[in-house]
């Protein structure tokens, strides 16, 4: 846990700090409260600017800030789409522009972030393959394999709640949170992979400026529909709540365990600050790729 702990603070902290901080956890072992804490302060590390960066690191980190952002506002995405996918919701939408505009537009930023994410990871992904098929290295071959597994995991856990959901609609309410526990750790882990992997694949060769010229752009693209797709998110909320009430008061979620509104509601502020970390991230990375 103590070496855990450390590796999530930002590589240039550790530089600086990681002695000292490793010493000191292992004289006084972290309880709840503490281990809290340093959580915090490693979100918190990550959002400030570090000093003694690179202007390249500061890029490639960047891409990678964005990435694990974007896999957590994913599932937040998710859950929205599931909660307002059954045949009532679009019986509203085609009876009130404003929800049906709003759902649109949320789907279209979601699918051209994906488009826009794809940009930015083929040419890195192709560099690291390349990479690893030169050197026969198994250290990078695992942590190219990492984000597509954690992925899949996901993907396969959103499937799962899907199909439980559709064939169940008593009130099993144990089994769904339990569900949405299982799914939601998948999504941690799936976000973990995706922000720690491309930065441990990139300290191990030369990406260089060409390739980051073209990510980087494509990561702050993403940033921006990420945005696009909040907003609509909080306009469709607006509307649900004025034009269809009895629809946003509703059961949502497997067994029923939430209310339409307030299921929306968190999903709208999950979305809203994965956008600004995502924001911020590509703000650096833009701001180091000028000035380098």
């Amino acid at each position: 846990m103590r070496r855990a702990l450390i590796a999530l603070y930002p590589e240039a902290w550790r530089r600086r700090y990681a002695e000292e901080m490793d010493a000191l956890l292992e004289e006084q072992p972290p309880r709840p409260r503490a281990v809290f804490d340093l959580l915090r302060g490693a979100l918190l590390a990550h959002l400030r600017e570090a000093p003694g960066l690179g202007r390249l690191e500061c890029a490639r980190n960047s891409v990678s800030g964005v990435l694990g952002s974007f896999l957590c506002f994913v599932f937040a995405a998710a859950a929205f789409s599931q909660s307002t996918e059954d045949p009532p919701f679009r019986a509203a939408g085609r009876g009130h522009t404003l929800m049906s505009v709003t759902r649109g537009a949320f789907l279209a930023a979601a699918i051209a972030s994906v488009v826009a994410l794809l940009v930015a990871a083929a040419p890195l992904a192709i560099r690291a393959l390349a990479e690893a098929h030169r050197t026969r290295r198994r250290d990078l071959l695992r942590l190219i394999a990492a984000p597509p597994v954690a992925i899949g995991a996901l993907a396969l856990g959103l499937g799962l709640v899907a199909l439980w959901q559709s064939s169940h609609h008593g009130p099993e309410r144990p089994i769904g949170v339990i569900l949405l526990i299982l799914v939601g750790v998948a999504a941690v882990s799936a976000a973990i992979a995706c922000w720690a992997a491309p930065r441990a694949i990139m300290r191990r060769f030369d990406v260089g400026r060409p390739a980051l010229s073209l990510a980087v752009p494509a990561v702050g693209a993403v940033a921006a529909l990420m945005w696009i797709a909040t907003l609509s998110i909080a306009v469709y909320l607006v509307a649900i709540l004025v034009d269809a009430p009895g629809l946003a008061a509703s059961s949502d979620g497997p067994g029923g365990i939430g209310v339409t509104d307030v299921d929306i509601a968190v999903q709208l502020a999950a979305m809203a600050a994965f956008s600004m970390t995502a924001a911020l991230s590509a703000r650096r990375g833009l701001r180091a790729l000028h000035a380098e």
